[in-house]
């Protein structure tokens, strides 16, 4: 199981009656008491929006309120943390306890709430559950006939105190989670958003010394051109506000990817009408409604999306804009994910390698987010308030079905069209209803553990991964016997590839061709030959021929599936590409057939590598990256590595050291940025 790369402690001061980052609070003096919740345990104040989410829980869960004035929800300051979940789980904190679990229940479709052991006293109380009396459960102990799916039941000892709480599975009650010993009530004391930035007040100046710090230490080494990338939400929001208050003008970058919701949009063009900032819109237009037709619905494991409508439009702006370097100021936190938790602050994309990056808020938390914001009176995008947690792509595949089921409350006719897209592009390809509705499609692999659990938990079986990959993608891909060595392979593609996609990209594959008959080809390589039949067979010879024909493979795919991107035009480093009526055509006396233009190509790294070459090799799970794209093109370019890229430069100094470096071997101006 992957570890957080950071450790966020925190302490309650029951005096002001708010959590604090370090164990005396700032505003009383008083010694805090430390709060234990889920890791990473970056809490944040509850909102209107949340609380209407959690009295939709509470319904569902009881059909009654009563129980949100019972556990003080509705008139005291509370906060959120998430925390592992089949979906989406929110532990609820009010008055330094844990009051109760808000998640997403799958099988209903419904938010719910999950009792803890405060709530649980208060439920008995109420009769709102049913009680079983046992001394010592066990984990999943069966203790009797339950009700509906999900029905909490409160297990007490002997002398009636909660020990553990049990849930119906299939019909059966049984022990779900056991409580630790001790009771803790919750502080009773009215606290406002004010008291919780006074009580944290010495810490939040200490983050934004060191943010404000990095960002003009970094300027000023570097003098390059400044450029926040600027999402619509809360953390670039909290970065670009650091960066003006380091006395720099940068300019704004936001990435419309075509696919954000209206007011996110809207907060953007306000943000730089506010500070009079100039603002690059590295807009995707349509791209994501005519790619996915192509590449089918993007996932977890399958995520074209991000080079489609992020990673070039991205791209192309810093072109259109810039020329050689930049520093972009992103608000990246460690708090995020287990990822970026062991980033480093200062870092390059492989993507970007003209781009250097840093994230002056890595190391704040929710805390500290927010109190800055309100302290600053900052324009932060009005969705924060209605129940919103995540902005961005109203439709991720990294999403939780919760924030479907947000988008669609609020957004009725954006969800609908992508509903409507799913039923149609999965009823086309016989691929079952359970597609749709338990939301699969955010997994392309079949068999990948995230998809394997939601179908235990909703009780389906679908598909073989191979019947599905060929539903997907169109193409059968068979590998044929290699009766003479592992230097020769072939591979039967059906329906088969045209010649013309070969011969307008021949010489990607080599550096001589002919055509031997009217429906084949011939292409020679630096040390065989790559054969094209009649028949759709491609066939290689040479001493990496495995690879020669799914690159081979890859070539007649994108020709054919060709979403116009733009990616191969952008890194070709010898402009030998161009795309003429929908189709990658080179040129063979300007091209070297370094392959980078297969490499970047989303079609080729995506479609065929994950529907195609999964089929060749027998194996659902995709091989990783052969060759890091960065460090094959620079290689092409006459540099041997670029030092420090992504999680090896982890402090301020050494990404200084790396940009020097950087800046006096390369100078690109035209690649993408992944998300």
């Amino acid at each position: 199981m992957r570890k957080w790369g950071v450790k966020l402690k925190l302490y309650w001061c029951n005096n002001c009656n708010v959590p604090i980052r370090e164990k005396v609070c700032g505003r009383c003096g008083g010694e805090g008491v430390e709060l234990h919740v889920g890791e990473p345990g970056d809490i944040r104040p509850g909102f209107p929006g949340d609380l209407r989410i959690i009295e939709e829980g509470i319904r569902n869960e009881f059909g009654t309120l009563k129980f949100m004035k019972l556990l003080d929800l509705d008139s005291s300051l509370f906060f959120l943390n998430k925390v592992p979940h089949v979906d989406d789980m929110r532990e609820v904190i009010v008055g330094g306890v844990i009051v109760g679990r808000l998640h997403f229940d799958l099988d209903s479709m419904c938010w719910r709430w999950r009792l803890s052991k405060y709530s649980s006293v208060v439920a008995l109380s109420e009769g709102l559950v049913k009680k079983f009396v046992v001394d010592k459960p066990k984990p999943l102990e069966p203790l009797g006939d339950g009700g509906r799916e999900g029905e909490q039941a409160v297990v007490v000892d002997g002398s009636g105190e909660p020990v553990a709480l049990a849930l119906t599975r299939r019909g059966k009650f049984r022990v779900q989670t056991l409580f630790k010993k001790g009771f803790e009530e919750p502080v009773r004391r009215k606290a406002t958003l004010e008291d919780l930035m006074k009580s944290n007040e010495l810490w939040i100046r200490s983050r934004i010394s060191r943010g404000v710090k990095n960002v003009a230490i970094m300027s000023e080494k570097t003098r390059l051109p400044v450029v926040v990338s600027y999402s619509g939400g809360k953390d670039s929001l909290v970065a670009l506000h650091l960066v003006l208050r380091a006395g720099i003008e940068p300019v704004m970058l936001f990435n419309d990817t075509g696919l954000e919701l209206p007011e996110t949009v809207k907060n953007v063009n306000e943000v730089s009408e506010i500070y009079g900032l100039r603002l690059i819109n590295a807009s995707a237009g349509d791209k994501f409604w005519d790619a996915v037709r192509v590449f089918g619905p993007p996932g977890k494991d399958y995520r074209w999306c991000c080079k489609v409508i992020k990673l070039v439009p991205i791209s192309r702006a810093y072109k259109n804009n810039f020329r050689g370097n930049v520093l972009s100021v992103v608000g990246q936190r460690a708090f995020e994910s287990i990822d970026r938790s062991l980033s480093g602050s200062v870092w390059r994309n492989r993507w970007l390698p003209e781009v250097l990056s840093m994230s002056p808020v890595q190391d704040w938390d929710q805390i500290s987010v927010w109190s800055y914001i309100y302290a600053n009176k900052l324009p932060v995008n009005p969705l924060y308030f209605e129940g919103f947690e995540r902005l961005g792509c109203y439709l991720c595949p990294a999403a939780n079905v919760a924030e479907y089921y947000e988008v669609r409350r609020k957004y009725p006719d954006l969800w609908c069209r992508w509903e409507g897209f799913l039923r149609e592009w999965s009823a086309e390809r016989g691929l079952p209803e359970c597609y749709v509705s338990r939301h699969l499609w955010r997994w392309h692999n079949p068999e990948a553990q995230g998809r394997k659990r939601v179908e235990r938990w909703a009780g389906i079986t679908t598909t073989s991964w191979i019947a599905e990959f060929i539903k997907r993608s169109g193409f059968e891909a068979t590998l044929l016997s290699n009766p003479r060595s592992s230097e020769e392979v072939s591979v039967k593609i059906t329906p088969k590839l045209p010649l013309d996609s070969f011969s307008s990209q021949w010489r990607v594959l080599g550096y001589k061709h002919s055509v031997i008959a009217n429906e084949s080809l011939e292409i020679k390589s630096l040390d065989g030959i790559i054969q094209v039949s009649a028949e759709g067979v491609i066939r290689a010879i040479s001493s990496n021929a495995l690879e020669d024909v799914i690159t081979a493979v890859k070539l007649g795919v994108r020709w054919l599936k060709c979403v116009n991107c733009l990616s191969c035009v952008n890194w070709c480093p010898r402009n030998a590409i161009k795309i003429l009526n929908g189709r990658p055509y080179v040129n063979p006396s300007t091209c070297s057939g370094c392959r980078v233009c297969v490499d970047v190509c989303p079609i080729a790294e995506m479609l065929v590598e994950k529907n195609i070459v999964t089929q060749i090799l027998g194996k659902p799970k995709s091989r990783g990256r052969k060759k890091d794209v960065t460090t094959k093109l620079v290689s092409i370019l006459g540099r041997k590595e670029i030092k420090g890229r992504g999680r090896e430069t982890p402090s301020l100094e050494e990404g200084l050291r790396n940009l020097a470096d950087f800046l006096e071997h390369i100078d690109l101006s035209s690649e993408d940025e992944e998300s």
